[in-house]
């Protein structure tokens, strides 16, 4: 896998030293899960015999699968034969090159399974999400690896005495509470998989990870109670419409229900069922409407939810940094970032404040030309969908859905959202052109 590996593995190599084991192990790292896949190879032997620290092909009696799509690779698959058992997570963490390119898909459930069952027929592979048990169960996703041990433990995959793990994990001597615990859930898991995941299904994750999201005006609130009850439409245009209110005002938000509700009738009106394009409009008018300025940064930095994450990862102990490649010095030549400390804490309120100037002739950073065309973005999607209700019915609303959707095409910032918007604005005069021919609909995004 990635983050956690190695020291899961000197906790694993320690316990069955403890236990009475002899230990040979090498540890094979990438920079973590984005910049490169974490293997540790663990070899347990009773004492005189002969052994190397390397697991050969179809030599690995078990395989803690920590990342699913690191262990579903070949190089790892090579080290499974038919008798190896697999124990892991199928937590998604996206790859470097995901993170770089969107359009990278992760692969579905179905074929990462599919990997692992060719390799070892699969009938006695356990599989879990240990990031969302760890979170909800323990209050972090951190020991999401020692989960997955502890149901190996129990399972009988690992020949180590769970009281060894429990001394080992001591010895360590870093977030013991949570490491214990999540062993002794991963342990219960395999017992009762349904009761654990009820279990965590009743708990909400920790508070670190959540993100604040504030009331809306109630007007507002009524508006959404008024849209179709259908896969959790509302829930989700709430989420954005509140966002909007904090990133803007609610006059913001008004501008974004209005055109959420007028889809929610048109897709109504062809198929009572279905509420599929107003969730595909919601996201993507959101995703331009919302787009990631200077101020927005600057609010999302002072975000309840950020400090709390900042203090989790290093202590409450410790100062935050920010590092920042502001727009404007970029374009006079900086190459690098700059640290921000406590002293920029009131340059950066202020930078909120002043969100009330956005797109204003006041502006200071409205002139810049990615700041144009994220506003012309804005624009353009609120023709898109014009043209999208003026063609409507059953027959097209697949297609019309798969229109909306192109706006996760515009990603990234600076450069990179300049390309990407291009990109967009073809794909949309296609799909557009495409489907006015078979509909009759004639308006469209502006030139």
């Amino acid at each position: 896998g990635g983050t956690g590996v190695v020291t899961t593995a000197q906790i694993l190599a320690t316990a069955a030293m403890l236990d009475g084991w002899e230990i040979r192990g090498l540890d094979q790292t990438g920079l973590s899960q984005k910049a490169g896949p974490v293997v540790s190879d663990v070899v347990l032997v009773r004492s005189g015999t002969g052994h190397t620290n390397l697991i050969g092909a179809s030599e690995a009696d078990a395989i803690l699968a920590f990342d699913q799509l690191v262990a579903a690779s070949p190089g790892i698959l090579a080290a499974a034969g038919t008798n190896t058992r697999i124990v892991g997570s199928i937590h998604q963490t996206p790859t470097g090159a995901m993170v770089a390119d969107p359009g990278v898909a992760y692969p579905t459930q179905h074929e990462l399974t599919g990997r692992f069952d060719a390799g070892d027929g699969g009938g006695s592979d356990l599989w879990m999400d240990a990031n969302d048990l760890a979170l909800r169960l323990v209050g972090d996703a951190a020991p999401a690896n020692v989960l997955v041990l502890g149901a190996a433990l129990q399972a009988g995959v690992v020949p180590v005495a769970a009281a060894a793990v429990e001394q080992a994990i001591r010895l360590n001597g870093v977030a013991v509470d949570s490491n214990i615990s999540a062993l002794e859930w991963g342990r219960r898991w395999v017992v009762d998989a349904a009761a654990v995941e009820v279990e965590a299904a009743t708990r909400s994750p920790s508070l670190d990870t959540e993100v604040v999201v504030v009331d809306l005006p109630a007007e507002l609130e009524k508006r959404i109670v008024d849209l179709p009850e259908i896969d959790d439409l509302q829930s989700a245009v709430r989420v954005r419409a509140a966002d909007l209110v904090a990133y803007q005002n609610a006059g913001y938000a008004v501008r974004f229900l209005d055109r959420v509700e007028t889809v929610a009738r048109a897709e109504q009106a062809v198929d009572s069922t279905s509420a599929r394009l107003t969730a595909a409009v919601a996201h993507g008018l959101h995703r331009f409407m919302a787009y990631k300025d200077e101020y927005e940064v600057a609010r999302l930095l002072l975000a309840p939810e950020a400090h709390r994450a900042a203090r989790a990862a290093g202590g409450s102990g410790r100062d935050i940094v920010w590092h920042l490649h502001p727009p404007f010095l970029r374009a006079l030549g900086m190459k690098r970032k700059l640290r921000f400390r406590r002293w920029a804490r009131p340059l950066v309120r202020a930078l909120v404040t002043g969100r009330r100037l956005r797109g204003t002739a006041l502006d200071p950073f409205g002139r810049a030309h990615v700041r144009r065309l994220e506003r012309a973005l804005i624009e353009e999607y609120e023709q898109v969908i014009e043209a999208i209700l003026e063609g409507l019915s059953a027959e097209t609303l697949d297609e019309a859905i798969g229109i909306a959707a192109l706006a996760d095409q515009v990603r990234g910032f600076e450069d990179l959202k300049v390309r990407r918007a291009a990109e967009y604005r073809a794909a949309v005069d296609e799909a557009l052109a495409a489907y006015r021919d078979r509909t009759g609909a004639t308006a469209g995004p502006a030139p």
